[in-house]
């Protein structure tokens, strides 16, 4: 006598409207959505990452303010780390640094953390994809002299 096995229900992610960060999906701990970015030319549509709280899922109102202060200086943040990659990489200002790097996401922390996650494509995938994390925060000041955190994952 054989018995069926039952058929898995497939579940679907909860999804949410937010007035700040607009549709998103949650996945694993993050609700997941879309953004744009121009950090290298064309402005593209990039991966949204808004970490929370696998229990009650709740996206903070530090976290709103952190990505709308992103989106407030973005064109200023994005120049300063195009001068961050070309200083910590030793490039030449006339690298065209698309043939090398694209960046993959905005991650907002639970702790209210903005970052930009950027891929070295030098590398192989599952190989230090991520070579290098950005991070922005509110209010922060980009000029020349600032120093930059960079984490090499």
């Amino acid at each position: 006598m054989f018995f069926r096995k039952p058929k898995k229900v497939k579940k679907e992610n909860e999804t949410i409207t937010n007035a700040v960060f607009g549709e998103l999906e949650y996945i694993d701990c993050a609700w997941e959505g879309y953004s744009v970015s121009s950090l290298f030319g064309e402005e593209k549509t990039i991966d949204l990452y808004v970490y929370a709280d696998e229990d009650n899922k709740i996206i903070g109102k530090h976290q709103e303010k952190v990505y709308q202060d992103y989106l407030k200086n973005r064109i200023e943040i994005e120049d300063a780390v195009r001068k961050v990659i070309f200083r910590e990489f030793k490039l030449p200002y006339d690298f065209e640094l698309t043939s090398r790097f694209r960046v993959s996401s905005i991650i907002v922390t639970c702790d209210g953390n903005c970052g930009l996650a950027i891929v070295d494509t030098t590398y192989e995938m599952g190989h230090n994809r991520f070579k290098f994390v950005v991070e922005t925060e509110p209010d922060y000041e980009f000029t020349d002299s600032e120093e930059y955190y960079i984490e090499t994952k």
